[in-house]
């Protein structure tokens, strides 16, 4: 009779903690990281030296976390990547915005500068006309200016999430391993089992983790799961973590560092670390911020250049040889705060026009420098001072073998992009030379304006005839005093003259007797030759020799647009990829409300059987007594 009681009472309680079981589901069926759960039945078999053994019952063996490590692994993966692109496209959009607005781009100040030196082309003497040109010259430097404080502010965003992020991932780091704490203790004991609860916590903290980096696990016999970032770099091992904290760059004073480990063995991760929101920062700084701040930078060096050179060969109102235009930025070079050595370096821009938007990673090394160019690795080498790229790079003091410096001709030249003329009379729009032809020439040829090569040519304010012989020949002639510099030169129209350190072409059918003179400028307020070539530079192949202002600025505007479309479609893609790798994940360890329904129905039932079997008990036992009394 016992045997009955005893296989009800079992039977019952495991049934009662079914439906506890079978409750708790459906009362977390919204509860987000919960794994459903399921009990697992063992039938308890008669030990006793039976002939025939019936059994004593049910017992609960195990209540199991229905969880997919795996699906699980695909999920954290997946967020990662979905969160590393969402991240990168925000910012990459943002760059795109700024750099596309009308309101912000180069490219509509640059084409409103040459429009308003083409309109004082038309007058040169004119105040009114100079004073626009100014004005454009402003409105350009202020462009370069506001465009340099979004890109430095969008540094700051990126520098301060950074921060923010590092310490979520640290905060996380630490709850992980003292949930692993808590398991293992509780696994220690021969008694007791860590609850399925603290386990979905856990995977819950790790999923929030890959939102901010790329995670691997493994599970150790212990229960407890050892967290790596970083393709191997171990973030918690047991129940301890490392500490992980972002400093200020030993040699970018506006960079961070990501640190891991105690103040005595800490390491530089942020080049392995990927996915996620901190991935996604690191890839915008890396491929669209800096190398956008580089470009832009570049356009502002060679136009402040390029015009400079320009001007200083023209005459103002004054007949002053021209000043510079616009304040064209030095290089910056930052020494390493770990630098033993006392060695300085400079650096100098000798021809923009092979200026490279990079910036040089520079090594001392056994009386040489190596200077490796950050946008491709190219290293280049040599003694001091060292020529690369049109720069020259100078050293002082007395460096240490492995003394790092940076060296950037571009990186934040836009923010010193400024214009410098105040005064419309210094504005050179005419040039040292004039040109002139006899008005008793009776052919029609013309002669051009001189464009100026080099004025610091001794023979440069030489006057000189140009004077035909027939119509196929001409003699040079020293105007002031009559002596041929050279005879009989062939006439081919439109040709080159290049002389004294300056250019001029003929063209025309001359005849016999016509004249043609270069002289110094002596009555020059209406002569716009300077101003014309000032005009030239707008579609002079300025950049690289192989694009324009406007093109080289255009194509950083192409570059990010289709960074951050490529962004867009990636990110798009992650999304309906976590979406699927979540679904499988549900599919699994989520809970149905159908299927905990039918086994509510199917427990309730059992309880109830449970029970009957021990009212048929007790009805059995009640009759025997009855019979005994």
């Amino acid at each position: 009779m016992s045997d009955i009681l005893n296989t009800g009472k079992s039977a019952l309680f495991a049934f009662q903690r079914a439906l506890s079981t079978t409750s708790n589901n459906i009362a977390n069926v919204n509860t987000e990281g919960y794994s459903r759960q399921r009990v697992d039945f063992q039938a308890v078999g008669d030990d006793r030296q039976t002939v025939i053994g019936v059994g004593q019952g049910v017992r609960i063996q195990n209540i199991e976390r229905v969880h997919d490590q795996f699906s699980n692994r695909q999920v954290n993966s997946a967020t990662s990547a979905h969160s590393q692109q969402k991240t990168y496209h925000n910012l990459a959009s943002k760059i795109d915005n700024i750099i596309a607005d009308p309101s912000l781009s180069i490219t509509p100040a640059i084409n409103l500068f040459f429009n308003s030196l083409q309109d004082a082309n038309n007058d040169p003497s004119s105040s009114a006309s100079r004073e626009i040109v100014l004005d454009s010259a402003a409105r350009l430097s202020q462009r370069f200016q506001t465009l340099q404080d979004q890109l430095d502010s969008t540094q700051t965003e990126v520098n301060n999430r950074t921060r923010q992020a590092v310490d979520e991932v640290d905060s996380l780091a630490n709850s992980i391993a003292e949930i692993n704490r808590r398991i293992i203790a509780v696994n220690n004991s021969s008694i007791y089992r860590a609850s399925n609860e603290l386990k979905d916590q856990r995977d819950k903290l790790v999923n929030e983790l890959s939102t901010y980096i790329d995670v691997e696990t493994i599970e150790e016999d212990s229960g407890a799961l050892n967290v790596y970032i970083g393709k191997g770099i171990s973030l918690v091992i047991n129940g301890a973590a490392q500490e992980l904290k972002t400093v200020q760059h030993d040699v970018y004073p506006d960079r961070l560092k990501i640190e891991i480990g105690n103040d005595s063995l800490r390491q530089d991760i942020r080049p392995r670390l990927q996915g996620g929101e901190i991935g996604g920062l690191n890839q915008f700084s890396d491929t669209t911020l800096h190398p956008t701040m580089q470009e832009v930078g570049r356009v502002a060096v060679v136009l402040a250049d390029q015009i400079n050179q320009q001007h200083a060969l023209g005459l103002d109102l004054n007949s002053d040889p021209g000043g510079a235009m616009f304040d064209s930025p030095l290089p910056q070079v930052y020494s390493s705060s770990r630098n033993s050595g006392s060695g300085v370096i400079t650096a100098q821009i000798d021809d923009t026009s092979v200026l490279k938007g990079t910036d040089y990673l520079l090594r001392y090394d056994g009386g040489n420098l190596r200077a490796t160019r950050t946008s491709d690795g190219v290293e280049m080498t040599g003694p001091v001072p060292l020529i690369i790229d049109g720069l020259t790079v100078n050293l002082t003091g007395t460096p240490d073998n492995g003394d790092t410096f940076v060296l950037t001709a571009t990186g934040r030249a836009a923010g010193g992009f400024n214009e410098l003329i105040k005064d419309p009379s210094k504005l050179a729009m005419a040039s040292p030379l004039a040109t002139t032809s006899s008005i008793d020439n009776l052919g029609d040829s013309t002669i051009s304006h001189a464009k100026i090569l080099d004025n610091t040519v001794s023979t440069f304010n030489d006057p000189v005839s140009f004077v035909f012989t027939s119509a196929t020949n001409y003699n040079i002639v020293d105007t002031n005093s009559g002596t041929i510099l050279s005879a009989g030169e062939n006439y081919t129209e439109g040709s080159p003259i290049v002389l004294n350190g300056w250019q001029i072409q003929l063209a025309g059918e001359p005849r016999a007797g016509d004249t043609h003179n270069v002289r110094p400028n002596t009555e020059g307020r209406g002569n716009n030759a300077n101003g014309l070539e000032l005009i030239q530079l707008q579609n002079a192949l300025t950049v690289e020799g192989i694009s324009t202002f406007n093109d080289a600025y255009g194509a950083v505007v192409s570059r990010v647009g289709a960074h951050t479309r490529a962004a867009e479609t990636r990110t798009d893609a992650l999304e309906s990829l976590l979406s699927t790798a979540i679904d499988r994940q549900q599919a699994t360890q989520g809970v149905n409300l159908d299927e905990e329904a039918v086994n509510l129905t199917q427990y309730q039932q059992a309880y109830q059987a449970s029970a009957k079997i021990i009212a048929t008990a007790d009805t059995l036992f009640q009759a025997i007594l009855g019979a005994t009394r």
